[in-house]
């Protein structure tokens, strides 16, 4: 395209952009009316999960508080590997740490304490009808724990999109929110069984087999593929076929989860031998695990490929002093910006640094911005874009005056 033709496209979208950000505001009580009542349930449940966790941390640290740390250290140690590999997956538009801290709290927190209190009744019922406890442990293990565990943590992933919506952009970052609250509910059941040994060898020993060798990425997993499920659904926007993707994606960790508790067990060729149950861990692991996470890596992987894409197509019509020359080249794939940052740190220019970080973080937010005001404006919607609108408006003054 040439010099003279590339200003009237420009201007045509600038047009459009402030065309849209001048419409009405849609009217939002029937949002607000859900999200009072949604906050209303999200405290009386998030109160009665933290109760039963509460007391869970509080009996095992009375118990035996030496236990206790040692096992608290162990899950947390082995969770922070996970925390910042997940944060890393999602490179080009990282979700606000007070977001993803907050998913890892629910899941540690709330999704516990509420699925410890389900499971323990459904085993107790279970035994009743039963009368066998090791059938009512499998049966709690095979039924109650993949319904409760994945419906507590995936009311996490709605709860997030209902009330932040502007950083719940895509399939991507519902696979990272859904694999920060699976993580927080890993850690805090790993502290639970670690503190269950009641010695420091015991967690020792249980921290190889649930830390590292079943690791903790069971459970993000699971709760990403939910996630990834949400994502979709934003990504949607409208149709019949959006409503059923979530349920589905909720249905598929449940069946994960199942085969997991339910089939683990089968690779050991003798389960009274310590040993061999541990030796047998890595082919449940390769069979039941590995191929849940390469679908879930896979869904991401074609999630950030999208993003680049959806980028450089929306960032290739914006002009100076908007996007500076050049500054679209190392902006995407993401180690293009590692390495250009890595370049000014080492001509020792740290305000550059400072200053083209910040650019890059508006450059790509601007880039989303305008694909989610296109979006809303394709199925019809142009109400419902405005605030991408006038987030476009807002992100292009900033970027005009960041220089």
């Amino acid at each position: 395209m040439s010099t003279k033709d590339s200003k009237p496209v420009a201007a045509v979208i600038a047009t459009r952009t402030s065309a849209i950000a001048g419409l009405k505001a849609p009217s939002r009580s029937g949002r607000t009316a859900v999200l009072v009542s949604c906050a209303g349930l999200v405290l009386l449940v998030g109160s009665f999960g933290a109760l039963c966790t509460g007391l869970n941390i509080l009996a095992a640290t009375v118990y035996d508080p030496v236990v206790a740390f040692v096992a608290a250290s162990a899950a947390i140690g082995c969770a922070l590997p996970y925390f910042f590999a997940i944060r890393w997956i999602d490179r080009n538009d990282p979700e606000p740490i007070v977001l993803a801290l907050s998913a890892v709290a629910w899941g540690a927190v709330l999704a516990t304490g509420l699925s410890l209190m389900a499971n323990e009744l459904f085993g107790a019922v279970a035994l009743a009808a039963v009368g066998d406890a090791a059938l009512a442990e499998q049966l709690t293990a095979s039924i109650s724990a993949p319904l409760v565990e994945e419906s507590t943590k995936g009311f996490a992933l709605v709860v997030l999109y209902l009330f932040f919506w502007r950083d719940f952009d895509n399939v991507l970052d519902g696979v990272v929110y859904g694999a920060l609250v699976g993580l927080g509910f890993a850690a805090c059941e790993n502290f639970t069984y670690y503190a269950g040994t009641e010695s420091v060898g015991g967690v020792v020993v249980m921290t190889m087999v649930r830390g590292i060798v079943i690791a903790v990425g069971l459970h993000p997993a699971f709760t990403a593929i939910t996630g990834a499920s949400v994502g979709a659904f934003r990504v949607m926007r409208r149709g019949f076929l959006r409503w059923l993707i979530p349920p589905v994606g909720l249905g598929f960790a449940m069946f994960a989860h199942f085969a997991w508790n339910t089939f683990y067990s089968s690779f050991s060729w003798n389960d009274e031998d310590p040993l061999a149950v541990l030796a047998s861990l890595p082919f449940a692991v390769t069979f039941l695990q590995v191929p849940f996470m390469a679908m879930v890596l896979l869904a991401a992987a074609f999630s950030l490929r999208h993003e680049d894409a959806m980028i450089l197509t929306y960032l290739a019509t914006e002009k100076a002093p908007v996007v500076q020359d050049g500054e679209v080249r190392h902006l995407v794939p993401a180690y293009r910006r590692f390495w250009h940052g890595v370049g000014l740190l080492w001509r020792g220019d740290v305000a550059g640094w400072w200053r083209a970080r910040q650019r890059n973080g508006k450059l790509v937010r601007l880039a989303f911005e305008k694909w989610h005001m296109d979006k809303e404006a394709e199925g019809g919607d142009l109400a419902e874009g405005r605030d991408h609108a006038l987030a476009v408006r807002d992100l292009r003054k900033e970027l005009s005056e960041l220089t």
